[in-house]
């Protein structure tokens, strides 16, 4: 499946079908690179050329993809800066 734009950050998105057989059913992006996405499964139904579609982009939770790709760091809601779990399960003293 080819596109009119640069499909970098579509990996870990969502490919909405809006016509052909597959009309109404999602399909997981497994990546973009170039003009192409890949998606996750092979789509239900065959494909057919000049079918409308929505690709939403994709977000991996991290903190640096918040604010470089969204530019909404502000309001990311995750932990960036908390320890690994190794270091809150170690034994006092160790």
């Amino acid at each position: 499946m080819t596109m009119d734009s640069s499909a970098e950050g579509l990996g870990g998105g969502l490919l909405r079908w809006f016509g052909g057989t597959n009309c109404g059913l999602e399909s997981a992006v497994a990546r973009g690179a170039g003009v192409a996405v890949t998606l996750r499964a092979v789509p239900a139904f065959v494909v057919e050329a000049g079918v409308l579609v929505e690709v939403v982009e994709g977000c991996d939770k991290s903190l640096a993809t918040c604010a470089g790709r969204f530019g909404n760091a502000v309001n990311f809601r995750g932990e960036p800066f908390l320890p690994g779990i190794d270091l809150l399960t170690r034994y006092p003293g160790a």
